[in-house]
């Protein structure tokens, strides 16, 4: 089984490559997306398709990202950083399901 770590080590390769299958493949059906600058949730399918085309967005735009795991000192635990074209980082936390085998929420925030 696969620990947090692997998986957010998926996570920041794929913001890394712009490679969405890195993510997707950890994501539980029950999935829910959330960021503080959306004002709606997405569902699985909705963020599948927003973070492909959110992906492909930046790499026809040529678009930098810094992605480093770090301590969630609000939280506990790790999280993501990102950093878009030396811009201020944002954070990105997920939670495993009950099993810890797949990513049930994602949050980004500016904290």
């Amino acid at each position: 089984m696969l620990e947090m770590d692997d998986i957010l080590n998926d996570f920041v390769r794929a913001w890394q490559t712009f490679d969405a299958d890195l993510i997707i493949k950890h994501l539980d059906e029950k999935f829910v997306y959330d960021s503080q600058w959306v004002f709606a949730s997405l569902d699985c399918q909705g963020y599948k398709e927003y973070i492909q085309g959110k992906f492909q967005t930046l790499k026809r735009n040529r678009i930098t990202i810094e992605a480093e795991i770090v301590e969630d000192s609000y939280m506990g635990g790790k999280m993501m950083k990102l950093i878009q074209d030396g811009e201020a980082p944002v954070y990105y936390r997920i939670k495993l399901n009950n099993d810890n085998s797949k990513v049930i929420k994602g949050d980004l925030c500016a904290f």
